[in-house]
């Protein structure tokens, strides 16, 4: 083994170890969520195969990271402990790859010209290891459904290295050996984009590698196969988004109905999430760090907050010295180039929430080598100036090295408990609704509740200028109280159920339904069922997110079951009818359906619905199947009686 091999071996060690205490930190956010079907599998509900081919979470479905899931679990078992060990093992690996992907790029191309050949030999090394042990990576390592980006990386540096190394095979004229290693690549690209979507910009990355790093040399022309890889991976891509942007695809848009901004705002947004981004790669100030982001600030307009425009001329600035520094530090381009193309599709026009620091998970490694070749290029400047100037740099990476790790190891134990991630969150992030969330979610399951604490972080969010923030703590102020025992204040139910929704996401969905939930199984005062069934009513017909998004016909459907159980048939009837949408994620709400049509007589109705139940249910679903018979068995007896 090389000597930078043997320094990366001693960094992943030192990776583990500094790592172990966040191994046995709790579930977060959607982990709940994406995990639920192993533990349907576990049950003996449902089958492994069904645990990989029906999750939902993305476009593609992320087959291979559910895959990888059920593996983990048939290896370390169910507990936390073993799929966050899972995460680790995947980030060791992908430190290897970024060293090797580094490698083989700066045998080709140097990232700083004129730069001593331990420079190119070392240069791989230290970057991968800054990045293994960098504090901006423990919010993925330790997010344990983060295992879908984590995935996706492998798999797309994994065909980076391949292409690579088949561009490097043409050009000694191997061409077989090309072949096989693009082959090779194809595969890793459709693995990375099974695991999450992002993998479909793998590649893009190619084409970026190929059109700066396998350039030819001066006054030579490219090759036309060149220029055709190019235009066709990385310029049709960018012109067919442009395309669909500006035609208002609702591919693009269509989501933006249920979002607190606009296309425009995050855009304007994402200039200045970038570069707070490579912010926190440079400075890594873990309190800061971690998954509460949802405060952040939102940009309305160019002067608003100023920054906005300040951030975007940034960008326009640095492609401008990147493309000016092509010659003499090409490895400052090629790094800004993979930071920004790999943020493509989660830091562009798609409606997604605007700040997650696992975005930053892969495009970190561009940042990371395009910040190295600039500190190479400026020790250039002044090593001649220097007395022992090898020791020196020695003894600043070594330094850097500790302190990565040292943080990191804070970060880990921040994540070790629930309680310690929410307290920091609180100092650092009190405007984040999410976090107030958690804390009150967690304190109402202290032993004994402490409700009045929970209610507090709800009168924090009450006082919001965001309306869905308020709605969401008149809800959680009316669980509060309902679950001590209290009567329903008006003033709480004036707060979740008055006015316009103008966005419902998931977290005042799943809030609504608990409270639903709630009132259905302990009475509360002051919010009978049918209470709660015509808040909801008033909720999804007065919102503007349209009739058919997912989350209003969950509304509805909950408003069903409400008017059901309240006696209400026909109303019930009707919110059901308007919460269904055939499809095969709405089973549940026809299943309900189908019962209702029979209950008012509908026979028929019931049958078709049940018919189109048994073609969408798999037959290794067995609560689903269960369900579907004792339905079928009830259409035949009306039709039989």
């Amino acid at each position: 083994m090389t000597r930078p091999g043997l320094l990366l071996l001693l960094i992943a060690l030192i990776t583990v170890g500094v790592y172990a205490h966040g191994l046995h930190g709790p579930l977060v956010f959607d982990d709940h969520q994406n995990l639920a079907p192993l533990q349907e599998w576990l049950a003996g509900n449902t089958s492994a195969w069904r645990v990989v081919l029906d999750n939902g979470s993305g476009l593609l479905g992320r087959q291979v990271s559910m895959a990888s899931l059920v593996l983990n679990v048939q290896l370390l078992g169910p507990e936390i402990w073993g799929l966050k060990l899972g995460n680790l093992l995947i980030h060791l690996v992908n430190g290897v790859l970024v060293y090797l992907l580094l490698t083989h790029i700066a045998r080709t191309q140097a990232p700083v010209q004129g730069s001593q050949q331990d420079v190119v030999r070392w240069m791989p090394c230290i970057v991968a290891g800054i990045w293994l042990l960098h504090p901006l990576q423990v919010s993925t390592t330790l997010y344990v459904i983060q295992r879908m980006a984590m995935l996706s990386a492998l798999f797309t540096l994994a065909t980076l290295i391949f292409y690579v190394m088949a561009r490097q095979s043409l050009q000694a004229r191997r061409h077989g050996r090309a072949i096989a290693l693009v082959g090779a690549a194809v595969i890793c690209t459709l693995l990375a984009s099974f695991s999450k979507e992002n993998g479909v910009l793998a590649p893009v990355l190619c084409a970026l590698i190929e059109f700066w790093v396998f350039a030819p040399v001066a006054g030579a022309p490219r090759h036309r196969l060149s220029w055709a890889f190019i235009i066709a991976a990385l310029v049709a891509p960018a012109v067919l988004a442009l395309g669909l942007t500006l035609t208002q695809s609702p591919f693009i848009v269509a989501e933006y109905a249920n979002r607190p901004f606009t296309l425009a705002e995050r855009l304007m947004t994402q200039g200045r999430v970038l570069w707070d981004y490579i912010a926190a790669l440079l400075l890594p100030y873990g309190p800061r760090l971690g998954l509460y982001h949802d405060d952040y600030i939102v940009s309305r307009g160019w002067l608003s907050p100023t920054t906005t425009l300040l951030a975007w001329l940034g960008w326009l600035i640095a492609l401008a010295a990147a493309w000016r520094l092509r010659l003499r530090a090409p490895g400052v381009g090629l790094g800004l180039g993979i930071y920004l193309l790999a943020q493509a599709l989660e830091s562009s026009v798609f409606p997604l929430l605007m700040y997650f620091e696992h975005r930053a998970y892969l495009p970190s490694v561009g940042a990371l080598w395009a910040i190295a070749s600039l500190a190479v290029l400026g020790a250039q400047q002044v090593a001649s100036r220097m007395h022992h100037p090898r020791r020196l740099f020695t003894a600043a990476i070594a330094a850097l090295l500790l302190v990565l790790a040292a943080a990191t190891y804070a970060r880990a134990m921040v994540w070790q408990s629930e309680q310690t991630l929410l307290a920091q969150g609180l100092e650092h992030h009190p405007g984040s609704r999410w976090l107030r969330s958690d804390v009150a979610q967690e304190l109402m399951r202290r032993n004994p509740p402490d409700l009045e604490g929970a209610r507090e972080q709800m009168n924090a969010l009450a006082v919001s200028p965001q309306e869905s923030t308020r709605r969401l703590a008149g809800v959680w102020q009316l669980l509060i109280d309902c679950s001590a025992g209290k009567p329903a204040q008006p003033s709480s139910k004036s707060l979740a159920f008055g006015g316009t929704a103008s966005d419902i996401e998931a977290d005042l969905l799943l809030a609504m339904e608990s409270l639903a939930n709630g009132v259905f199984s302990t009475p509360c005062a002051g919010l009978s069922p049918l209470d709660m069934a015509d808040a909801l009513h008033r909720v999804t017909s007065s919102s503007s997110v349209p009739d058919t998004h997912f989350n209003i016909r969950r509304l509805r459907f909950k408003e069903a079951q409400l008017y059901a159980a309240s006696g209400e048939a026909s109303k019930a009837l009707d919110a059901a009818r308007l919460a269904y949408s055939g499809t095969r994620e709405d089973a549940p709400i026809g299943a309900f359906l189908a019962q209702l049509e029979l209950n008012a007589g509908n026979a028929d109705r019931a049958r078709d619905i049940a018919t189109r139940l048994d073609r969408q249910i798999p037959a290794d679903d067995r609560t689903g199947r269960e369900i579907l018979h004792g339905l079928m068995d009830q259409v035949d007896s009306k039709a039989n009686p």
